[in-house]
């Protein structure tokens, strides 16, 4: 039996694994399999980042001493106290509060000249890019695909073949050569996502350039979230984070433990639980919309949009600081009525389950990220989620241990 069981293995699960682990207990985090985070395109935002650009003035207090111990322990990410510019291969320039470590910032070359590196890959139009990104921007003539088959080459395996250090040093050697044929001075170059999948190959490369060299943000599901799945795994080990792989389907307590059922039929016991499952991109909720069997039959009742994917009685889901309500109509809520961009504050973006400011649904059952109701869906917000309902966790299986065991200042038995 574990002390503090995890379920979630995204970057609200690792934060609470980690947390727990640096408190002492002993903790096993399962791991469902990709979920939002490996998703993630390596702009951190603690807000929605569009509020951000509305904003830009608005000052933001530096990373909690908790926050920066997990972003040291993935060695993976960077947040400056002053935010970072990141540019998209969408052609967007965004502000964000940090950044994936092979992504370029683009805050200290605001008034400097940037290459964009021409790359004859169908995600990346340097000339286009240039353009949209605007003054400052040059396309920058250089050799970066050595193979035929890169051209085509998902961004994933493109991006991998780039931990290779030979690799490396071969396109840190075209960059050079196309620097020395160029007419302009460069204070920077961005690449398309393609800097390492074990680890980021940004600074490695820019060290060899002799120039800040980085990606930009790219779609979901780059090179970016296998790099983080990466950076959890050697943080884990390294914590002595016992790691599976598994599916829960239900979570519930008959006793002292808690017990987990997983989708194969066996079962994990732990003393807390921290459920970090995702929302509704990680699958740890489901839409659940109320239709008819047959077109002239009715539904045979009225039923909550929403539901945990997972069984786990006592936890109620809800939005904006109270439980949800059952539909009007037996047809449920109007699809329309749920998400942006026909509502401003959508329902979609809001539900979870309520629980306390520590995440707590239940005496040692906790909740964190996106799971979690009325929280903003981004990737600090579920990381400093995850260490509150981590170290909370830790302290209900810390107090259950000292309970069980006896007192070093026992009386002695007086029996022989």
């Amino acid at each position: 039996m574990s002390g503090v069981l995890v379920v979630g293995g995204g970057i609200a699960g690792t934060a609470a694994a980690l947390a727990a682990a640096r408190a002492g207990a002993r903790v096993t985090l399962l791991d469902g399999g990709t979920g939002a985070t490996t998703l993630s395109t390596g702009a951190l935002d603690d807000v929605p980042w569009a509020q951000t650009a509305q904003t830009p003035a608005l000052p933001r207090p530096p990373p909690a001493t908790a926050t920066r111990a997990v972003l040291e322990a993935l060695d993976a990410y960077a947040v400056p106290d002053a935010g970072a510019g990141i540019a998209t291969t969408a052609g967007v320039l965004r502000p964000a509060r940090g950044h994936d470590l092979a992504l370029l910032d683009l805050r200290p070359f605001a008034s400097g000249r940037l290459g964009v590196v021409r790359c004859d890959r169908p995600d990346w139009d340097a000339a286009a890019l240039a353009r949209a990104w605007g003054a400052g921007f040059t396309p920058l003539e250089a050799t970066v695909l050595r193979h035929v088959d890169e051209r085509l080459l998902p961004a994933a395996d493109f991006a991998a073949r780039h931990d290779d250090e030979a690799r490396l040093g071969w396109l840190a050697e075209r960059l050079r050569a196309a620097l020395s044929r160029a007419r302009a001075r460069f204070d920077a170059l961005l690449l398309p996502p393609s800097l390492g999948v074990e680890r980021e190959r940004a600074r490695a490369l820019s060290a060899r350039v002799g120039l800040p060299c980085g990606e930009a943000a790219g779609l979901p599901g780059g090179p970016s979230g296998l790099r983080f799945e990466r950076a959890r795994d050697r943080a884990l080990a390294a914590a002595q984070v016992e790691h599976l792989r598994g599916r829960a389907t239900a979570v519930e307590r008959e006793g002292s433990p808690w017990r987990v059922a997983l989708a194969e039929g066996t079962a994990l016991e732990a003393t807390a639980v921290v459920l970090a499952a995702g929302g509704l991109v990680g699958g740890g909720l489901a839409y659940t919309p109320g239709d008819a069997a047959e077109a002239s039959v009715l539904p045979p009742g009225s039923r909550e949009p929403f539901h945990l994917a997972l069984r786990a009685p006592g936890v109620r889901l809800g939005a904006h600081g109270r439980p949800l309500e059952l539909p009007g109509s037996l047809f449920g809520i109007p699809p329309e009525s749920l998400a942006w961009p026909f509502t401003a504050d959508a329902l979609m973006d809001r539900v979870g389950a309520l629980v306390d400011d520590d995440g707590r649904a239940a005496p040692g059952l906790y909740l964190a990220g996106e799971m979690v109701a009325d929280a903003h869906r981004t990737w600090l917000r579920a990381l400093e989620s995850g260490l509150r309902a981590g170290s909370s966790a830790a302290r209900d299986a810390l107090s259950a241990t000292a309970e069980r065991s006896p007192s070093a200042f026992a009386a002695p038995s007086s029996r022989p």
